[in-house]
């Protein structure tokens, strides 16, 4: 959602997103409870999810929506903003938007494997391709060329809490997509080995020495 200019608490305040969401509970959480009842909604700050059972229940929703922001001096975000078409084994109909991004995830369809065996295409949350760049981009800022001075368990000690954060958010719903992408760790943590050991010749040789460590500490990082 946008607020319209020269209006509200200043970007950046810190009394603002405490008062953007108290003002928020009243223009749509109590708003959708009286005028919205049976549509199912989840909503963070100023991120919403409605969860419609069709294509007609949305259009109405959406007329709503315009008009009750507006009487409340706001706007639907115009790129956000837009209708998802939750695909998968049972709802396979052709819709042009069919995932979004929501606290770090991507909702989409991706085959998954039931308990039977089977495989289906269901609707469900991965790590977003944003949030993946922010993860490596936080992993490449750590003192990786200090660290060749240090020992490993220097380099553990820091990043324990660091990767297990990572994994305790985004491993609930996602676990291996989140350590999919907290491989990179593996990666700079054998360009490290590579650097600090002059034993090993090559990179092949680094990745090799962190994948013995591994299986030999399989719980030491939560990722492992």
């Amino acid at each position: 959602m946008e607020q319209h200019k020269g209006k509200g608490t200043p970007q950046g305040g810190v009394i603002s997103p405490l008062l953007a969401n108290l003002f928020l509970h009243y223009v749509f959480d109590v708003w959708m409870e009286v005028h919205c009842k049976g549509i199912q909604f989840v909503r963070y700050a100023d991120d919403i999810i409605c969860h419609c059972t069709s294509e007609q229940e949305v259009k109405r929703l959406h007329a709503k929506l315009i008009q009750r922001l507006t009487e409340c001096s706001l706007t639907l975000h115009p790129e956000k903003s837009k209708i998802v078409y939750c695909k998968s084994w049972k709802h396979t109909a052709d819709f042009k938007c069919i995932s979004f991004d929501f606290l770090g995830f991507t909702f989409c369809p991706k085959l998954i494997k039931c308990q039977s065996g089977q495989f289906l295409v269901g609707f469900i949350p991965k790590v977003s391709r944003k949030t993946a760049k922010r993860i490596r981009a936080e992993i490449n800022s750590w003192s990786w060329r200090f660290w060749v001075q240090r020992e490993i368990k220097d380099i553990l000690n820091y990043s324990q809490s660091r990767l297990r954060g990572w994994v305790e958010y985004y491993g609930k719903v996602a676990i291996y997509s989140i350590k999919w992408v907290l491989q990179h760790f593996n990666r700079k943590l054998s360009r490290w080995a590579k650097r600090k050991y002059k034993s090993l010749k090559n990179y092949a040789q680094a990745v090799r020495r962190v994948i013995k460590f591994q299986r030999k500490h399989p719980g030491l990082l939560a990722h492992w």
